[in-house]
């Protein structure tokens, strides 16, 4: 899986396709509400979205009719596909969001020719297009779905808005839809996909159960642990510790990197010291943020976030929707990167302690006691896509792989503004990587801090 951003998707140009519903019944609100993820996320979306897509690629032009079969087949297996949302009208209840459920059962979609891209601007721009229009969450259906088709090699695209799913989702996404597209283009193009595909396990009902998780006592530790975080960082949440030269509470057009850190090879090396010297390889990462920020402004203490997925129960492995939880890290550099990762690792499960407590929770129970000064929060992801559904896999199929899968997928996201910075890290066959979202004007501060993490990942 390689990650990258819309303006870095290395697209061919082509016929760009795309299904639609041919008729939406609306279905009626669902009883449970949103999650705390999504009561966060949607009061800033009224206007714009946030979304999600990946990509893979198949032999030869696209057969329109295996792919909408493959489309029809596939949103009907996952409920989150079925939800949009409405905001209440009352004045009270302002900030108060219901989801929509539409019947997709027997969802029928219909085919439309996008246009011809001629030149991989416009492959990019024709895609935000969609994008932005079709991934809305207040509207069903809030994704894209939809093709670039060639004569020698086509591209699958699906796109969602983070209401509705989340990195892992975006795994769950190609590998079945290929997976289905490889049965339907096949001579009785019959498949079941009960009979090819895991249980998806149901995404409205993990939001029941979490609306049903009472708030936690004032006195409880993991509140008390939250607030002694972001008393440290200074009753604001955390911020990328180099200056960006950009004042609190100013946007800025966002700008975006993406590196591979470590090959194949070098990745296993380090996978590999990581385990002799008692440590995981995400604590060596976040220590290589900690020491890079030491040498840079000789702070000892680097404090961030990092997500952590909530699919805690089998039954989540395949189920289609957003299901993670933020936990708080604090970073003490010490002697070197083993040393630091070691001590990461021991903090390592009081944060995850802390995450069982959803950020909206966090914010309730301190109330005045936060005062964000930014929009974005300061962010360390580390995503391991070998352990994923389907897989991590080269770029390029090879000839014996035990299982087939998507060729060449990529995940992608939008470009829009930015006012902190955001750090995801991938590991995949081909190696470790990071991609980047930061304010442009503080471009030359990243790739400075960049250079740092690199250079202390390939010390041995």
């Amino acid at each position: 899986m390689h990650i990258t951003f819309l303006d870095r998707f290395e697209a061919r140009p082509g016929r760009i396709l795309q299904w639609t519903p041919s008729e939406i019944s609306t279905g009626s609100t669902y009883p449970v509400p949103p999650t705390s993820n999504q009561q966060l996320h949607l009061p800033g979306s009224r206007g714009d979205t946030t979304w999600l897509a990946a990509t893979f690629d198949v032999p030869g032009p696209i057969d329109t009719d295996a792919l909408r079969a493959s489309f029809e087949e596939w949103t009907s297996r996952h409920d989150a596909l079925s939800c949009s949302f409405s905001q209440a009208e009352e004045a009270d209840e302002s900030s108060a969001l219901f989801v929509d459920v539409a019947d997709v059962v027997d969802l029928r979609l219909r085919e439309e020719t996008v246009a011809d891209a001629r030149t991989p601007e416009q492959v990019r721009e024709l895609l935000g297009e969609r994008l932005d229009r079709w991934c809305n969450p207040f509207a069903f259906p809030a994704y894209f779905l939809g093709a670039i088709t060639r004569e020698d090699q086509s591209t699958v695209i699906c796109g969602f808005d983070h209401a509705i799913c989340d990195g892992w989702s975006m795994s769950i996404a190609i590998t079945e839809i290929s997976t289905l597209y490889r049965e339907y283009t096949r001579a009785d193009r019959n498949p079941i996909a009960s009979d090819l595909l895991p249980e998806p396990g149901s995404f409205l009902n993990y939001c029941f159960r979490e609306s049903a998780t009472a708030d936690p006592e004032p006195g409880d530790h993991r509140i008390a642990g939250w607030r002694s975080f972001l008393r440290s960082c200074g009753g604001d949440t955390p911020h990328f510790p180099v200056d960006l030269g950009l004042p609190a509470g100013t946007m800025s057009p966002q700008g975006t990197d993406t590196r591979m850190l470590l090959d194949a090879d070098e990745a296993e090396l380090f996978d590999q010291n990581c385990a002799d010297h008692r440590h995981s390889s995400f604590g060596a990462i976040l220590a290589s943020i900690g020491l890079a920020t030491t040498q840079l402004t000789e702070k000892r203490d680097t404090r961030l976030l990092f997500p952590v997925h909530t699919r805690r129960e089998p039954r989540h492995n395949h189920t289609f929707g957003w299901l993670v939880a933020n936990a708080p890290m604090t970073v003490t550099s010490m002697d070197d990167l083993h040393s630091t990762a070691r001590a990461v690792n021991l903090a390592f499960h009081e944060a995850l302690s802390l995450s069982s407590v959803s950020s909206r929770q966090v914010l309730r129970s301190l109330g005045p006691e936060v005062s964000p000064t930014r929009r974005d929060i300061f962010s360390v992801s580390y995503a391991d896509y070998r352990t994923m559904p389907g897989g991590s896999r080269p770029r390029e199929s090879r000839p014996g792989d035990s299982q087939p899968a998507p060729i060449n997928p990529q995940q992608l996201s939008r470009v829009s503004s930015a006012d902190d910075v955001q750090f995801w890290f991938s590991r995949t066959h081909d190696g470790l990587a990071v991609r980047t979202r930061f304010p442009a004007p503080a471009a030359q501060a990243v790739f400075t801090f960049l250079g740092c993490v690199s250079e202390i990942l390939s010390t041995p």
